[in-house]
C-alpha cells in the first residue's frame, strides 16, 4: 500500500492547503460564520426530530455526506472498471475523495463508526431506527471497517480491560521507545482489526452471542471481498482491500499512541494511561479527550472539555499525560523518531513544576515501563477484570 498511500498523502495535503488558503482569504471572511451556521440551521431541527440525543446533530451532515457520496463513488469506480478496465486516474480520484482534504473524511468516518459502536441504543429514534445501522453496515465498510467490530471487539474487549494484558491489542508488554515494538504491535492489531483475535478470545470465554455478532460482520465484509475478487482481483485489492489495510495501519498507530504511557508507581492510573490533547489540530467530536472517553463514558462528547476542567486538579495531581497544540500524527512522528525534546515541548504540566529535562525523563520512564502476564496491578484475574482500573471519578 506504500506507493499509493504516498500519492494520496501528497494530494490530500495539497488539497487541504488550497482549501485553507481560499477559506482564509478576505473575500470569504463572511463565509467563516455563515456557512457553518447555515449547516447547523438544518442539522439542529433534524436532530430534534431524528436523534435520541439532539446534541448529536453535528453528526447528521457527515452521515449524509459520507453515506451517499462514498458509496456512489465506489459504484462509479466499478462502472468505470467494468467498461474501461483499470484506470489510474479513477483509482486516485476515488481514494482522494474518500479520504478528503487532509483525510478529514477518513477521520470523520472512523469517528462516527466509533461513536455508533458506543451507542448501544442507537442514535436514531423509532421512525428512523433503520439508520442506526448506517455507519457500521453501510458507510464504514468503504473505509475498511468490518461491521460489528466496534460494537463487539472495541466495546466488549478494549473497553472492558482498557489496554491491560487481556486486551487483544494491548501494547503494555512492549517498550514503546523502540520502533521495533510498533512492528510487533502491527500484526497484533491486525488480528483484532480483522476480527480473528476478537472471535478467539470471546469463544474461549464462551460469550457465544458476541461471537455470533462478530462472525456476522466478518462474513459480510469478507463475503463482499470474495465476490469482488471473483469478479476482478485487481479491483478487489485496490478498491476494497486497500481501505481495509489503510484503516488497519492508521488506526493501529493511533491506538498505539493513545495508551503508550504508563506510570510505574501507579500503573492503573487513568489520567496517565490515556492521552489528552488540548487545542488539538485533529480533534474530531472531542476524541482528543481520551481520558474522558475511557473512564467517564457517560459524559457526552460535547461536555468533554467541561469534564476536563471540572477534574483538572486530579489531572494535575498525577501529572497526567497531556499535550497541547499538536495532533496524533505529529506525536507519532516524534515517538517513532525518538524526538523526546519535541514531545516534551508539547507536554503540559498543569502544576508548572517540571522543567524541560524533567518532562523528558517523565515521558521516557512512562514509555519504557512494561508489564508481564500478571497485568498492570500484578494480580491479574482469569481473563482480567475491569475492576482493576481505578475509577478516580468515584
Amino acid at each position: 500500500m506504500g506507493p499509493l498511500f504516498a500519492v494520496l498523502i501528497g494530494v490530500n495535503l495539497t488539497w487541504y492547503r488550497v482549501c485553507m488558503f481560499i477559506w482564509h482569504h478576505h473575500y470569504f471572511a463572511g463565509c467563516k460564520k455563515a456557512v457553518p451556521e447555515l449547516v447547523r440551521s438544518v442539522s439542529r431541527p433534524l436532530g430534534r426530530l431524528m436523534l435520541q440525543d439532539p446534541r448529536n446533530h453535528p453528526y447528521l451532515p457527515w452521515f449524509a455526506l459520507l453515506s451517499i457520496m462514498i458509496p456512489a463513488l465506489f459504484f462509479w469506480a466499478m462502472w468505470r472498471y467494468h467498461h474501461f478496465g483499470f484506470e489510474f486516474s479513477t483509482l486516485i480520484i476515488y481514494h482522494v475523495l474518500r479520504g478528503g482534504p487532509r483525510f478529514r473524511f477518513f477521520g470523520h468516518a472512523h469517528t462516527l463508526v466509533h461513536k455508533e459502536g458506543h451507542c448501544h441504543v442507537g442514535h436514531f429514534v423509532k421512525p428512523f431506527r433503520i439508520l442506526n445501522y448506517l455507519c457500521e453496515w453501510w458507510m464504514a465498510p468503504f473505509f475498511g471497517v468490518v461491521p460489528n467490530s466496534y460494537s463487539v471487539g472495541h466495546m466488549k474487549i478494549h473497553h472492558r480491560w482498557h489496554n491491560d494484558v487481556d486486551d487483544v491489542h494491548t501494547n503494555l508488554d512492549l517498550d514503546r521507545t523502540k520502533i521495533s515494538s510498533f512492528f510487533i504491535y502491527v500484526p497484533r492489531f491486525t488480528l483484532y482489526w480483522m476480527g480473528i483475535s476478537v472471535v478467539a478470545l470471546l469463544a474461549k470465554r464462551r460469550e457465544w452471542q458476541l461471537v455470533q455478532q462478530a462472525l456476522l460482520g466478518m462474513v459480510a465484509y469478507y463475503g463482499v471481498a470474495l465476490a469482488l475478487f471473483m469478479w476482478s482481483p485487481v479491483f478487489c485489492l485496490l478498491f476494497w482491500i486497500f481501505p481495509h489495510v489503510e484503516g488497519m495501519v492508521l488506526l493501529c498507530a493511533i491506538s498505539y499512541l493513545w495508551h503508550a504511557f504508563v506510570e510505574e508507581s501507579d500503573p492503573g492510573n487513568q489520567y496517565v494511561n490515556s492521552v489528552t490533547i488540548l487545542d488539538g489540530k485533529d480533534n474530531v467530536f472531542n476524541e482528543d479527550y481520551h481520558v474522558v472517553h475511557h473512564h467517564s463514558p457517560s459524559t457526552h462528547w460535547t461536555d468533554a472539555p467541561v469534564h476536563f476542567e471540572a477534574n483538572k486538579a486530579k489531572y494535575a495531581e498525577v501529572t497526567a499525560t497531556i499535550f497541547r497544540d499538536t495532533e496524533e500524527g505529529k506525536l507519532l512522528q516524534q515517538l517513532f523518531e525518538n524526538d523526546w525534546d519535541g514531545l516534551a515541548e508539547s507536554f503540559v504540566d498543569l502544576t508548572g513544576k517540571l522543567n524541560h529535562e524533567e518532562k523528558k525523563a517523565l515521558l521516557l520512564r512512562r514509555l519504557k515501563f512494561t508489564v508481564g502476564q500478571a497485568g498492570r496491578d500484578g494480580k491479574r484475574l482469569e481473563w482480567g477484570s475491569s475492576a482493576t482500573i481505578r475509577n478516580y471519578d468515584d
